[in-house]
């Protein structure tokens, strides 16, 4: 193989590396090749990518460069919702009528996520408490066993 030959590659994810499905010369033959696996592999990722091999070893060095993918998971992703829930189910205003006031949630109503500014987080002094006097009651425990 002489420096500077390109080949197209279809390829898939395997564990931590992408493995090659097929090595062809054309784009063309490629972009079929490509529709193929995504065919026959469309529930996980596929890619197309164009590889210019550096060196004059067989398969050797080479740079890659991405033409096509295919994402399954793309869009996927979990919609935030609304904490409260108030906002669902809610119809729109009639025209010409004012909508009601929104009723201001307690702070303590929030169910996920990190705490908002100025929002006050409880403190679980029972907890602590408890976790120190086990801690005094088990170093008396190993002071009387050792001493006799």
């Amino acid at each position: 193989m002489a420096s500077g030959l390109r080949k197209y590659a279809v390829q898939k994810p395997k564990g931590a590396k992408w493995e090659t499905l097929s090595l062809v010369d054309d784009l063309r033959q490629g972009q079929a090749e490509f529709r193929t696996a995504v065919e026959l592999h469309g529930k996980t990722p596929v890619r197309l990518i164009q590889v210019d091999f550096t060196g004059d070893e067989a398969l050797a060095d080479f740079d890659w460069h991405l033409i096509e993918l295919h994402d399954p998971n793309k869009g996927a992703r979990p919609r935030p919702t609304v904490v409260a829930g108030r906002e669902r189910g809610q119809k729109p205003p009639k025209p010409g009528r004012k909508p009601p006031p929104a009723s201001p949630q307690p702070a303590t109503s929030r169910t996920k996520g990190p705490p908002g500014p100025g929002e006050k987080v409880p403190v679980p002094y029972k907890t602590y408490v408890a976790a120190f006097l086990f801690g005094v009651l088990a170093i008396i425990v190993w002071a009387v066993t050792f001493k006799m």
